[in-house]
């Protein structure tokens, strides 16, 4: 039971700010909507990298122990500004070929002299082939693979409830989303 396989994207609504969002959050977290916060972790393709109460994919951290590690304001930080702390874990690496080239993404395969790099975690069929004899430099990259720009699809109240739900840890009855 996927609930985000028919999800259409969302259009355009304002470029968030960290400073807009944080006095929000810090008073907005009551009175929630649980459901609606998990459809826009897959209407925003939070799941596409991420796990959270047993769904989603996994090239980026699993979320659902979010709350027991960050306030909602470094949630709310983490998400607009992606690259501000990027895990080693996480980190994608930036390659510079022989002929110029620059291609920044996660290496998903290493077969013989081929590396097969993601370039794009929304989409795991963007793929790049790159030959390690047409490499001249390779090392971790300055930006994080999370896009940005996720939130800037959400109206405010949509924003709280996502954030509500990324912090609920799954639970629909959490006092976040009491009426």
């Amino acid at each position: 039971d996927n609930p985000w396989a028919n999800a259409k994207p969302r259009p355009f609504v304002k470029k968030w700010t960290t400073e807009e969002l944080l006095p929000l959050v810090d008073k907005g977290l009551t009175g929630r909507n649980f459901d609606q916060g998990r459809q826009l972790f897959g209407e925003t393709k939070c799941y596409s990298c991420h796990r959270f109460n047993n769904e989603g994919g996994n090239f980026g951290p699993d979320l659902t122990i979010l709350s027991g590690r960050f306030a909602p304001r470094d949630v709310i930080d983490k998400v607009i500004n992606p690259s501000k702390y990027i895990s080693d874990q996480f980190a994608g690496v930036t390659i510079t070929t022989l002929d110029g080239k620059i291609i920044t993404g996660r290496i998903i395969n290493l077969h013989g002299d081929n590396y097969q790099v993601n370039t794009n975690m929304l989409d795991p069929n963007g793929q790049t082939n790159v030959s390690r004899k047409n490499i001249e430099t390779i090392g971790p990259s300055k930006t994080s693979m999370m896009p940005t720009g996720l939130l800037d699809v959400l109206h405010q109240d949509e924003i709280l409830d996502l954030v509500a739900y990324l912090l609920s840890r799954g639970d629909g009855k959490h006092k976040m989303f009491a009426k």
